[in-house]
């Protein structure tokens, strides 16, 4: 059979594009070499708990995911609108007073920085929640870290809270991920919840597929040549196509086609399960203190009880950076930390499971512009697509999708 379109690579980039070019009749094959849709959001059924492959979260004020997805399906549970900071041996709240008022007092009280730094954090989330995304993403290009002193945010509030929730969020341990990315998140995170779909974070991918035809889905299939108008398969197969779509990470489109992949942020996420969680309820807790390999701790099963069976709880910790990939002292360091923070209760966890991830988020360091090759079609004829394309987030590689499926309609001559 001759597809319109083979799309390489069923994440959410692939399969935004697939949605599009289905909803537009086009014929079409998704093609994956993983036994399941969903790239980098998976989720593993592990002994009754659900363990998301590192620690991820849905932005709620994403405008590619209102558009694309049924919230009310996906059964969203959210994170409370604040992090517990741990500093000065024990944790601090630290609040969003226009959400929850009475965390204000709580807030101000918290030693991450001064009142004139609390004050800045609220006038920086009005100011971007007033600016357009238009804005934000052709506006100031710099490092983060730099755009925070520019703002006339101190070292303490920078160190003990931006790194550590910012640091999450990009992969980036010294936040030189670009001051756009940061205006963009730090957006959403003030104008939407944070959350965590009910059945994990791969019921994403999951709802995103419902509506494909089962026929146009083909996985447990490695593609190991490219070219505009077909796809060879590892077992010698050749497939044609019209056109053909690399949405696949970077690294794996650079081993296909002729484009460059940008280098990536990476982490390991460690879950335990025990019967006596800590007490930090629905929070997401952040280490303010710079040592450590601890950068966060959540309890998903506080977000979510189908993350762990009856009376049990499940706890992830995110370690960043790589580091710690060949350091067979990880574990110990990891208990060693938890003990401070936590006492003795520790000894009643359970390590699960742990998983090192190469390649979180690709490199978002300025210039953003350059590093921001957008969803196109290359010299050789085939169309990439992808978070790395566009930006590193849930958003980016849904909007990627998209422009892809409409360049290839636009070439189709179906638009």
């Amino acid at each position: 059979m001759n597809y319109d379109v083979i799309i390489v690579g069923a994440g959410l980039a692939g399969l935004s594009c697939a949605r599009e070019l289905h909803n537009a009749n086009t014929s079409f094959l998704l093609v994956d070499k993983s036994d399941s849709l969903g790239g980098r959001l998976r989720t593993d059924y592990v002994n009754g708990y659900l363990l998301d492959r590192g620690f991820q979260v849905l932005f709620t004020a994403y405008p590619a995911t209102k558009r694309e997805l049924n919230y009310e399906s996906l059964n969203l549970h959210t994170f409370y609108p604040g992090s517990l900071v741990r500093i000065n041996n024990k944790f601090h709240k630290i609040g969003d007073p226009w959400r929850k008022p009475l965390d204000l007092f709580d807030t101000i009280r918290a030693p991450i920085g001064s009142v004139k730094d609390k004050l800045k954090v609220g006038f920086l989330r009005s100011a971007l929640k007033n600016k357009s995304l238009n804005n934000i993403f052709n506006g100031q290009d710099i490092q983060t870290i730099q755009y925070l002193k520019n703002l006339g945010f101190s070292e303490q509030i920078i160190s003990t809270f931006f790194k550590p929730l910012l640091g999450g969020v990009f992969g980036d341990t010294e936040l030189v991920t670009s001051s756009v990315m940061f205006e963009f998140i730090f957006s959403m995170m003030s104008s939407g919840e944070t959350t965590l779909p009910e059945n994990g974070i791969q019921a994403i991918p999951s709802q995103m597929a419902e509506s494909l035809p089962e026929k146009s889905i083909l996985l447990n299939t490695q593609v190991t040549s490219v070219t505009k108008n077909a796809i060879v398969t590892s077992s010698g197969d050749q497939i044609n196509a019209n056109t053909v779509i690399v949405a696949t990470d970077g690294p794996s489109a650079e081993n296909l086609v002729q484009v460059s992949s940008p280098t990536y942020n990476s982490s390991t996420c460690v879950y335990f399960c025990t019967e006596k969680p800590p007490d930090i309820r629905d929070y997401l807790a952040i280490n303010g203190t710079g040592y450590g390999p601890i950068n966060s701790l959540c309890i998903p099963s506080n977000i979510s009880m189908s993350y762990a069976p009856k009376d049990k709880s499940l706890i992830s910790i995110t370690v960043l950076g790589d580091k710690y990939d060949k350091n067979s002292n990880l574990m110990s360091d990891i208990l060693i930390q938890a003990r401070e923070w936590f006492g003795n209760e520790i000894d009643n966890w359970e390590h699960l499971h742990s998983y090192i991830i190469p390649h979180v988020l690709p490199d978002q360091s300025p210039p953003f512009s350059e590093i921001k090759d957008k969803t196109i079609y290359l010299d050789s004829g085939v169309l990439v697509s992808g978070d790395y394309r566009e930006n590193g987030s849930i958003n980016g590689a849904i909007s990627s999708g998209k422009v892809a499926a409409n360049l290839a309609l636009a070439k189709l001559g179906t638009l």
